[in-house]
């Protein structure tokens, strides 16, 4: 039984998977199985895994038809041999030293979850390369049950810097096997800050170092429309208001302060992700109309959180259901990030050059 599990998910990564399974291999530490899963792939990021498989025996290949993320993940961790695992995304990649780092300050801290900084780069981080600066990462810290609790998972309450990505973190296996109950709400949108949150909660001790050893890629992006973006976001809210009615009974006001700027933040993000779509200005804006009589929305935007963060012209646009404000202002953003979509695709291409 190797002493760490590395599962790589895989939908469609095509050149980006070479180096990634590369960055896993020629780890400093050995005594690891890589699990890849592939998740029906229409291109060639099978034949990728097999032609890697059959030249190292450290390799599992899992080929399944596509059912998403967590699944995959799910999969890999169903098919892990060791106590401790981690998740590498397949078009990302990971320092020599990550997994030797990772394990021993898991063993030698006794915690059950270990947490690393990480580097955004674009295209191969030769050029543009940038160290998470959050305070998060200041010092290597231990946190115990409590420190737990009032630092690092109010910070998904409240939209901090503290990262809520499956990546760049060793888990103990059975923290991942027995937790995911939150996840049969959500189809997509925070899945992995979801499974974190109940990880977090059942975890006696986390440990967070402040060394960089996973670099997550950014650019590339497409402008896909996500038909249950606002499902996941209702649904996500409801979620933290049971933990924060379970486990913050203290500070429930301030909590709830949090997540209700955060679902309302998250709201403009479903305005302008109607525009990614094909529906007609009549289809928008009957769903936008449908958006503004959800309960879960009416009741963040009278908030006293949501109140002093938003413009009064904000709250009222949905308060009022003025769908037409709400129209354009989704369209405002959409053109504004489709603007930067456009200019990070450009210098991902130019980089990777």
């Amino acid at each position: 039984m190797s002493k760490v599990s590395v599962i790589v998910p895989i939908y469609n990564a095509g050149s980006k998977l070479s180096r990634c399974i590369k960055s896993i291999l020629n780890q400093t530490f050995n005594d690891f199985e890589l699990i890849l899963v592939n998740d029906g792939s229409t291109d060639k990021s099978l034949d990728i895994c097999n032609r890697y498989r059959n030249q190292d025996n450290r390799i599992k290949v899992i080929d399944k038809e596509n059912e998403g993320s967590f699944a995959t993940r799910r999969r890999g961790v169903q098919a892990a041999n060791s106590m401790y695992i981690m998740f590498v995304d397949a078009d990302d990649w990971i320092n020599k030293n990550t997994i030797e780092i990772l394990y021993k300050e898991s063993i030698d801290s006794n915690v059950d979850i270990t947490v690393c900084n990480t580097y955004k780069v674009v295209g191969n981080g030769t050029f543009i390369k940038k160290k998470n600066q959050s305070t998060y990462f200041n010092d290597n810290k231990v946190f115990n049950k409590k420190e737990i609790k009032n630092e690092l998972i109010v910070a998904y309450f409240h939209g901090h810097p503290f990262p809520p990505s499956l990546c760049a973190k060793l888990y103990k296996k059975e923290l991942l096997q027995n937790s995911g109950k939150y996840l049969e709400r959500i189809i997509f949108f925070g899945e992995d800050l979801f499974y974190n949150l109940e990880m977090f909660i059942k975890a006696n001790r986390v440990k967070v170092i402040n060394e960089s050893l996973y670099y997550y890629r950014i650019g590339g992006f497409t402008s896909k429309y996500m038909p249950y973006l606002f499902n996941d976001i209702v649904n996500g809210y409801q979620i933290q208001r049971e933990v924060i009615d379970e486990y913050y009974l203290d500070t429930k006001q301030k909590e709830y302060n949090g997540i209700s700027v955060m679902l309302l933040n998250t709201f403009k993000t479903c305005l302008y992700n109607l525009f990614m779509s094909n529906l007609t200005e009549t289809e928008m804006k009957s769903l936008i109309k449908e958006y503004t009589s959800n309960n879960e929305i009416v009741e963040s935007t009278c908030n006293k959180g949501s109140i002093n963060y938003f413009s009064s012209d904000y709250l009222n646009a949905i308060k009022n259901k003025d769908v037409n404000y709400l129209y354009e202002l989704g369209e405002a953003i959409y053109k504004k990030k489709r603007l930067k979509m456009i200019l990070m695709n450009i210098i991902s291409k130019v980089a990777l050059g």
